[in-house]
């Protein structure tokens, strides 16, 4: 059945709280946990230290000159509707006031949590509040992704989203995006148009909605349970799953607690609980558990958690680290124990080093440039002997990626076929410089998920 869950449950075990922990990584890493995103999740760092959320700023940018009382001036809603009863604005110029907000924001220090939360392989990320950050970390890091909006006052026709293995993960403004004005949701006239869309007969799409009936994790950070439209939109997402779902919600750090009457609804309608932790030490945990959740630790990890193999990245770590980390990336949802030359910080001798790392691993997976022959790299004594040991069948694979434009004719590993990415027309291709980074990773990690389930 749909479970939702936050972080830890009301219970004082250790033991118990640990599982519970190690259950959401698990979910997590092997993609079957959604992610909420909720006003609080996305929030900027102050002069005093503390992160404030986003929209409420917007909206005390807004409400200047209006004379609010201060807990009014944190409502968006509640400025840019007083705005428009005034006359103060126009619905255009609230609009393009708000555009105007966010594309200044994009210079803030947004909390790290978010950023965090990022690198984690959620497959479906649900943001409730009209910024792009999400899908920004996820550009930058050069992750494959979908990315897409519901427009309240056009909406488009079902695109028949897949959450399937091997589908990019799919980020989705419920209320937006400040990109595209038509599609915002501010004043409350505005939430009520939304409302009687998404219950009514142009409701959120059929592929989405389906995606809440599959036994999954659900997730809910940052978010205002004293907001009433949220009341409506829980009943609309979850409409065929409310009998059977276990919420736990985690607001920001310093943000006051739901009032009771919110509790006694919530507790009510969805057995939701509120334990006594916040969204920030919630993330620090799971985070913990998480990277731990493939290490032989007794206090993480199962049968379903094992490591799938032990793989040795070989670099130039000055030159080409940033490519590293990136491709990395690529590999957190295969269950890979991974190891590069920055593991070797303190361990002696390099050379013996990587010979033992060789000798421990089944994937060897040298990142070529013009950089990585320097005659610095102590990986390159190996080259010979790991184009003599390459046996992909013998459950020995050597993948030499092409990071950056390189020839490598005349070198140990130019006869290996497990050359990526491909050649074509027996011309060399590399990862970067065509502008497909993002292409030539995904499929190089989806190579490496085949051959991974056809050994295992």
């Amino acid at each position: 059945m749909p479970e939702f869950a936050g972080a830890t449950p009301t219970s004082s075990s250790e033991g118990l709280k640990a599982a519970i922990y190690q259950n959401i990584a698990r979910q997590i890493r092997d993609g079957n946990c959604v992610l909420f995103l909720g006003p609080g999740a996305v929030s900027v760092k102050q002069p005093n230290g503390n992160y404030r959320p986003l929209i409420e700023l917007c909206a005390t940018d807004l409400a200047k000159g209006l004379g609010l009382p201060e807990d009014e001036e944190e409502s968006l809603a509640h400025v840019v509707s007083s705005l428009r009863l005034r006359g103060a604005l126009s619905d255009t110029l609230i609009i393009a006031a708000v555009q105007d907000f966010y594309q200044r924001a994009e210079k803030s220090e947004i909390n790290p949590v978010l950023e965090e939360l990022a690198n984690l392989p959620f497959r479906l990320i649900i943001n409730t509040t009209p910024d792009d950050y999400f899908t920004k970390y996820y550009a930058q890091s050069l992750r494959e992704f979908r990315f897409d909006f519901y427009n309240f006052r056009k909406p488009a026709k079902d695109p028949i989203y897949q959450f399937g293995d091997d589908q990019p993960p799919l980020i989705y403004n419920l209320f937006g995006s400040y990109k595209k004005p038509e599609s915002l949701v501010l004043t409350y006239s505005d939430q009520l148009n939304y409302i009687n869309k998404i219950i009514g007969v142009q409701q959120l799409p059929d592929s989405l909605l389906a995606a809440f009936n599959v036994p999954r994790f659900y997730l809910f950070l940052g978010f205002d349970f004293e907001d009433w439209t949220l009341r409506i939109t829980f009943d609309a997402l979850f409409r065929n799953a409310r009998s059977h779902i276990t919420p736990f919600a985690y607001p920001l750090k310093g943000e006051p607690e739901a009032g009771s009457k919110s509790k006694v609804f919530f507790q009510s309608e969805f057995k939701m609980e509120f334990p006594q932790v916040d969204l920030e030490q919630f993330v620090q945990n799971l985070l913990k558990y998480y990277n731990a959740v493939d290490e032989d630790n007794p206090d993480a990890g199962d049968d379903k958690g094992e490591t799938r193999a032990n793989v040795l990245i070989l670099h130039n770590e000055k030159a080409d680290d940033e490519g590293c980390k990136t491709f990395m990336n690529y590999l957190k949802p295969l269950r890979l124990k991974v190891t590069t030359l920055r593991d070797a910080v303190g361990e002696g001798d390099v050379s013996a080093w990587i010979k033992k790392q060789i000798d421990a691993s089944q994937i060897v997976v040298p990142l070529i440039s013009a950089d990585f022959f320097d005659d610095s790299n102590p990986a390159l004594a190996f080259l010979e002997d790991l184009a003599q040991r390459n046996n992909p069948r013998g459950k020995f694979l050597v993948m030499p990626v092409i990071l950056k434009t390189f020839s490598l004719d005349g070198t140990p590993l130019a006869p290996l076929k497990t050359l990526r990415p491909a050649k074509r027309e027996n011309n060399y291709v590399a990862v970067y410089g065509s502008g497909e980074e993002n292409k030539h990773f995904t499929d190089i990690a989806s190579t490496l998920n085949i051959y991974l389930n056809s050994i295992s």
